[in-house]
């Protein structure tokens, strides 16, 4: 026997009754361990005979199937007249008199739904009930009563539950329609790849046995396919309801969408969305998230439901182009017309903030409550996942960004002026403190809870101050630095012994920043809001420390694939000539030029030159076009936008007439994510082993894995180094077809420190110790292929 749905009463109410506009300018900033508090406060003065958090349920039938409407009240009791009061206790910044009328009443159906349960559960005719609004800035407390009958509330539930069954009837019909297709799915390719078969049988296993699952698949290995495949089939078998296929680059995303598009042509039926960030996919010239300023956001929640059904009925891949194109049709915020279809997708393919920033995440998918057995994550590239973890857990705030909205503001508000000069005494005392111990940079592995405290009250002054200046001029730098303040002290609540506060007081500012080290037990905790994870990269040796370092724990499955291309397709030099540590930088510019020439001139075609910095870089470039006026060049530029990073890689065409090199960064945008097959690049050269500048973030990193595992200056600049040389050495060989030459120039890579780090299709290196054998060594290597080729032509044409 099938059990019943179940459905919350807050999101049924949601759905369907919501009305008005999206409006910056009215969204609770406070968090829910601060809500939660509140409510706690309130429920206890409300003395012992008040029951708190009463679950209510009631089971319905809608189109033959049962359902569980259910939900919790925050409290219930008994007044001086014996009658029985409902309450529903909400908490916000603005003052209830400031509230819209569609917010208000949002809170009275939520309510009402409770007392229409408790009214059958307990035959009662009539009920009260109060809606208690708590104004968080004031500490200002509005009750309102209403009293009901059993017949009205009766009416308003049937009427809210009707119009709720036609999506009920879609969602179970296409669940029905996605499941018998992902039963009859195949591999949408005619073979699988060396190793893919037996990557799809470990996501499959991880799936069903919820685990965690982290694995090192070459580039061209198919790792998209290879992960999405078997966790559609799992989805099929009802192991899961959805799959978040997370990533850290918009071309990967591009890759998740296409590798959808070659499972629709074997009749997959699967409603996937594809979500963009706000600030790239406003249809305004500049985001101002105001019915006054912006037709998408006027009224949005009253054309929402209308858009959204002719979106899944007409629909099934909601790519950003197709997003835009409803959202115009219907005169709806694109942004949030994506976030609000995804809850009826099956896949969403999206940015790793949707489930790993503490700010930006999706609360509609996991908020505490959610049910984490209905979702899969894959994480692709996920080497990229360690720093963007330590950013999104970490804060700061400087005095230069303050003093800044304290001249803004000027002294006409006295209380947000007083705490607003507060916080620079407090800053000035950092710097007093750095300068006493003659040290611009000073760390300690406590928060400082007088600055954190001073700051808080700021940001509640602030709070105050927008609801009451909605019209200043400069209103949006407000609004930026109130988000800063708030972004830092969310981050305080998380501050434990894996953080570090330090103070820097160079460049005529002093900044103090909660830096987080190890964001390994945060990463685990959104993990853990999922059945299970496969996590996934060309690049995770050794695996063991991605594993650690990304929230796996101890007992996470680890699979490590073979690359599946022939390896005599790929010549892997190291320069053992060639040092390139900063003191012998200006010594090495003519030994780097000279192997740059020695490999394009063997062969004609497109190559990269990877550097360690723009600087480097540069000076080198100059060396070459210097020596080297006819070969053709491009260079890297530091700030780069979508359409020029595009035009960049339009110059690496097939077959070209003439040699181009391409100069540019490691661990930059074109040194992993790119895509160029066959011709389009045939030899990539790595100057230098990556390891990140020497900083003062980089050296606590150092000191805590020091600490921590004696393992610092692998954990800080080793393995992130040699991470960059590895994807931008994979940008060679993409196609079991590709052909071509990867030269590291360095001597440390010949050394069994880095050795230890090459993946077993990179342990063929060849040593090279001059010039000459270098050349020698790849034009042996293109004379071979060469052999090949023509051998190949001649048994072509004896068949």
């Amino acid at each position: 026997m099938e059990r019943a749905q179940k459905i919350a009463i807050r999101k049924l109410v949601e759905f369907i009754l919501r009305k008005g506009s999206i409006d910056s300018r009215h969204t609770s900033e406070h968090t829910a361990y601060e809500g939660a508090r509140i409510h706690r406060k309130l429920q206890q003065l409300a003395g012992e005979k008040y029951q708190k958090e009463v679950k209510l349920s009631i089971q319905i039938e809608l189109s033959n199937q049962t359902y569980i409407i259910e939900g919790r009240a925050d409290g219930i009791f008994t007044n001086e007249e014996q009658q029985i009061v409902i309450e529903e206790i909400k908490t916000s910044e603005p003052a209830f008199s400031d509230l819209l009328p569609e917010q208000v009443e949002m809170y009275w159906y939520q309510v009402m739904c409770y007392g229409y349960i408790y009214c059958q559960d307990h035959t009662l005719e009539e009920i009260i009930l109060q809606l208690t609004y708590y104004q968080t800035t004031s500490e200002e407390i509005t009750k309102t009563k209403r009293v009901f009958t059993k017949k009205e509330l009766a009416i308003f539930f049937k009427d809210l539950t009707e119009k709720y069954e036609q999506w009920l009837i879609f969602q179970e019909n296409w669940r029905r329609i996605r499941n018998d297709s992902l039963k009859k799915l195949t591999f949408p390719y005619r073979n699988y790849r060396k190793g893919q078969r037996e990557l799809a049988v470990a996501v499959y296993k991880t799936i069903v046995s919820d685990q965690k699952l982290f694995v090192e698949a070459p580039t061209g290995t198919g790792k998209t396919i290879s992960t999405l495949f078997p966790a559609l089939k799992a989805i099929g078998e009802e192991q899961a309801e959805r799959i978040f296929y997370l990533t850290a680059k918009t071309i990967t995303r591009q890759v998740a969408e296409d590798a959808v598009e070659a499972m629709k042509q074997k009749e997959l039926q699967l409603k996937s969305v594809t979500l963009t960030a706000k600030d790239k996919i406003c249809f305004l010239s500049e985001r101002n998230c105001t019915p006054e300023h912006c037709p998408f956001a006027n009224g949005y929640y009253n054309r929402l439901n209308e858009g959204l059904w002719d979106l899944l009925n007409n629909e099934n891949q909601l790519t950003r182009e197709i997003i835009e194109i409803y959202a115009k049709k219907h005169t709806l915020c694109p942004f949030e017309l994506s976030l609000d279809v995804s809850l009826w997708c099956d896949l969403v393919i999206c940015d790793y903030n949707y489930l790993f920033d503490p700010t930006v995440y999706l609360r509609r998918f996991f908020e505490e409550n959610q049910k984490a057995k209905e979702n899969i994550f894959l994480v692709d590239e996920v080497h990229n996942l360690v720093n963007r973890s330590r950013e999104m857990y970490s804060a700061s705030l400087s005095q230069n960004q303050l003093l800044s909205i304290k001249k803004l503001l000027g002294s006409k508000n006295t209380s947000l002026s007083r705490s607003l000069a507060a916080l620079n005494s407090e800053f000035e005392t950092l710097k007093t403190f750095c300068e006493a111990e003659q040290q611009e940079f000073v760390h300690q592995n406590t928060s400082v809870d007088a600055f954190s405290n001073v700051a808080y009250r700021v940001m509640e002054k602030l709070k105050e101050w927008l609801a009451e200046n909605q019209d200043f001029l400069e209103l949006n730098q407000i609004v930026d630095f109130y988000f800063c303040l708030l972004h830092y002290l969310d981050i305080s609540e998380h501050y434990d012994d894996h953080y570090v506060t330090y103070v820097n007081i160079a460049n005529h500012d002093v900044l103090i920043k909660q830096f987080c080290i190890d964001p390994s037990y945060l990463l685990k905790l959104k993990l853990d809001k999922g059945k299970a994870s496969v996590l996934f990269s060309a690049s995770l040796t050794p695996l063991d420390y991605y594993q650690e370092i990304l929230g796996g724990g101890e007992i996470s499955l680890r699979y490590r694939i073979p690359s599946p291309f022939p390896k005599e397709n790929q010549l892997l030099l190291i320069g053992n000539h060639i040092r390139t540590t900063f003191r012998e930088r200006e010594n090495s510019l003519d030994l780097i030029v000279e192997s740059i020439n020695k490999m394009v001139q063997q062969q004609r075609g497109n190559y990269f030159v990877f550097f360690p910095s723009y600087s480097y870089m540069d000076l080198v470039y100059e060396r070459f076009i210097e020596k080297n006026p006819q070969v053709k060049t491009l260079i890297q530029a530091s700030q780069m936008n979508e359409a020029e990073r595009e035009a960049f890689l339009a110059n690496f065409k097939f077959n070209p007439e003439k040699t181009l090199v391409g100069f540019c960064v490691l661990g930059g945008i074109f040194s992993e994510g790119i895509d160029l097959k066959g011709t389009r690049l045939i030899g990539t050269a790595i100057i230098g082993v990556g390891l990140p500048q020497i900083n003062h973030e980089q050296e606590l990193i150092k000191e805590y894995y020091d600490r921590e595992k004696r393992q610092g200056f692998q954990f800080a600049y080793q393995i992130p180094g040699m991470n960059k040389v590895l994807q931008a050495g994979g940008r060679v060989i993409r196609d079991a077809e590709d052909v071509g030459v990867v030269l590291l120039l360095d001597q440390r890579f010949s050394t069994a420190d880095y050795h230890y780090f090459f993946p077993n299709h990179w342990k063929q290196a060849v040593v090279s110790r001059n010039g000459q054998q270098i050349e020698k060594s790849i034009e042996n290597f293109w004379r071979e292929k060469q052999r090949q080729t023509e051998l190949n032509k001649v048994v072509e044409e004896d068949k």
